[in-house]
């Protein structure tokens, strides 16, 4: 499987930064897939934050982008 270019992470980069900012030091697990003929990048945050309360949780962004780093989907959890 071919990984992202540099370019496509300078974008994902760029796009969880404005979007998510409490993530923008991660560095995500990248897997990549091949599907029709496109490829597809998933790039997978993760990070323990604080709650208001006191409390921790754990957070995660699923982005997937094409190989130009154009960004398709994104998923969050609480």
């Amino acid at each position: 499987m071919t990984k992202p270019t540099s370019e496509c992470r300078d974008k994902v980069q760029k796009y969880i930064k404005g979007q998510f900012p409490q993530m923008a030091t991660v560095r995500p697990k990248v897997t990549t897939n091949n599907r029709d003929g496109k490829t597809r990048h998933r790039f997978t945050f993760r990070k323990a934050l604080r709650s208001p309360n006191g409390g921790q949780f754990q957070q995660i962004v699923h982005l997937t982008a094409d190989e130009d780093g154009k960004v398709l989907k994104v998923s969050v959890s609480r």
